[in-house]
C-alpha cells in the first residue's frame, strides 16, 4: 500500500524547489521558476512556493493535472529511508554512477525528486520495489530452481496464463507483466483487468458530461521468487481473494512459468513451543542477535470460547520470562499445554550493520501459519534464519484445510 499522499503537505516538504522547475520544464509547462533566497525563512519560502506551484497545476488541462499527481504520489511514496536506500540500491543494481555526496545533503524528498527527474528508469524499478515492502500477508510455496534470467522470459507466457485463468470470471481481457529482476530475487507485478464499471466522463472541450461511460480498471498481483538452494526456489505471492484464490494464482504461475503443476504445500510454523517456559531463540556468534522477548500471546481456550490476550512490558529483553511470570501470576502457567496459541507477537534485535540501523523487528505469527516478516528487508531475512534454526519455522508441510 502506498503511502497518504496530500499535495500541498507533499510540496511543503521539499527544499530545493528547482527540482519542480525542473519536472515543468521536461513536461513543457511554463509559469513557475526558482531562485534560492537564504535571507527568507524556509517556512516562508515553502508557503510562497506552494502557492506558485498550485496556481501552475490548476492551469493545466484535466488530464496533464491527474497525471502530475500521479507523478507526485510516485516521488512521495519513495521519499522516506527505506525509499532512499532502495532508489540508490536500484542504481547499483544498473551500475549506474550517481553523485552519492550530493544525495546525502538532499532530505528524502529531493531525493526521490532527483531520481525521478534524471533517471526514471531506476526510479520506476525502485517504486516497483517499494510496493512489495509496503505489502503484508504473503504465502510461500516451494517451485522448481531456475535462473532469475529464466523466469523473467517467461513473463508473456505469465500474462497468457493469467489472461485465460480470468477469462472464465469475464475478466482478464488485457493483462501485463512487469519484471524487476535483482542477483538473488525477481519482483513480479502483474496487472489484469477487471469487470466493466460505470464512469462519469467530462469532454474537456465541449465541457459536455458522458453519465453512461464505463471502464476496465486493472487490479494487480504481486509475486516474488527466490532460487533458495540447490533443491529448488521459492515462490510467494500477495493478493486479494483469500487463500484459494492466491492457491490458484500460484498454480498459474507455476504452470506459465514452470511448466509444472504446483506442489500444494504450505509453510508451517510451531507455536507449540511458546508453551515452553525455557524456549529459546537459537542464535550463532555470527548471527550477532543481542536479545529476543515474547511481547504477547493470545491464547483460546480447549472448548474454544473464551481468547486470552496477554500484552507484558520487559525492558530486560528477556525471552519468555516476563511473558511466564504474568502466567504464574494469572494461574495460567499449570494451563499452558491445555490452550492452543492463536497468535504470537516477538521482538528480535540485532547488532546494526551499519550506521542508523535500528537493528530490531517485531513480528506475529499465528494459528494461520501467517508471519509478518518479509522476505526482502536484511534484518527480516535474519529473523526468518533464526526461526529455522529455533523450529518456531518448520518448514514446508502438505497443506491442510482451512
Amino acid at each position: 500500500m502506498a503511502r497518504e499522499y496530500s499535495e500541498k503537505a507533499f510540496i511543503l516538504e521539499i527544499d530545493d524547489y528547482s527540482l519542480v522547475e525542473e519536472y515543468f520544464k521536461n513536461r513543457n509547462i511554463s509559469g513557475f521558476s526558482y531562485t534560492k533566497d537564504d535571507k527568507k525563512k524556509k517556512k516562508q519560502v515553502a508557503e510562497e512556493m506552494a502557492a506558485k506551484i498550485e496556481a501552475v497545476l490548476r492551469k493545466q488541462p484535466e488530464q496533464a493535472q491527474q497525471e502530475i499527481e500521479r507523478d507526485f504520489a510516485y516521488i512521495n511514496n519513495l521519499a522516506n529511508e527505506k525509499g532512499s536506500q532502495n532508489l540508490i540500491a536500484e542504481a547499483n543494481d544498473r551500475k549506474v554512477q550517481v553523485p552519492l555526496n550530493t544525495l546525502t545533503e538532499l532530505n528524502n524528498y529531493d531525493r526521490s525528486f532527483w531520481f525521478f527527474n534524471k533517471h526514471p528508469n531506476i526510479f520506476e524499478g525502485a517504486n516497483a520495489v517499494q510496493q512489495f515492502y509496503d505489502l503484508s500477508g504473503w504465502k510461500r510455496v516451494p517451485v522448481p530452481l531456475k535462473t532469475i534470467d529464466f523466469v523473467a522470459g517467461k513473463k508473456e507466457a505469465l500474462a497468457s496464463g493469467l489472461k485465460k485463468y480470468y477469462e472464465q470470471e469475464a475478466r482478464g481481457k488485457h493483462s501485463f507483466v512487469d519484471c524487476y529482476p535483482k542477483k538473488d530475487r525477481i519482483y513480479i507485478v502483474a496487472g489484469v483487468s477487471d469487470y466493466a464499471t460505470s464512469d462519469i466522463r467530462v469532454d474537456e472541450k465541449t465541457g459536455k458530461i458522458d453519465k453512461k461511460g464505463t471502464r476496465r480498471p486493472f487490479f494487480e498481483i504481486y509475486y516474488l521468487y527466490r532460487p533458495s538452494d540447490e533443491n529448488g526456489g521459492e515462490l510467494e505471492i500477495k493478493s486479494k481473494g483469500g487463500w484459494q484464490k492466491q492457491r490458484d494464482l500460484l498454480g498459474v504461475f507455476a504452470k506459465s512459468v514452470f511448466g509444472v503443476e504446483l506442489d500444494d504445500s504450505k509453510q508451517t510454523y510451531d507455536l507449540e513451543l511458546l508453551k515452553d517456559k525455557n524456549f529459546a531463540i537459537a542464535s550463532d556468534a555470527e548471527d550477532q542477535m543481542e536479545w529476543w522477548w515474547l511481547k504477547s500471546l493470545e491464547l483460546l481456550t480447549p472448548d474454544r470460547k473464551s481468547r486470552i490476550k496477554l500484552t507484558v512490558s520487559d525492558d530486560n529483553h528477556s525471552g519468555t520470562t516476563t511473558m511466564w511470570d504474568l502466567l504464574r501470576q494469572l494461574n495460567l502457567d499449570t494451563k499452558m499445554q491445555n490452550m492452543i496459541i492463536n497468535n504470537a507477537d516477538i521482538q528480535i534485535k540485532f547488532k546494526p550493520s551499519r550506521k542508523y540501523q535500528k537493528g530490531s523487528v517485531s513480528f506475529n505469527i499465528n494459528w494461520k501459519d501467517k508471519c509478518t516478516l518479509n522476505s526482502i528487508d536484511e534484518i527480516h531475512l535474519k529473523a526468518k534464519t533464526l526461526l529455522k534454526k529455533s523450529k518456531l519455522d518448520c518448514g514446508f508441510t502438505q497443506k491442510t484445510s482451512q
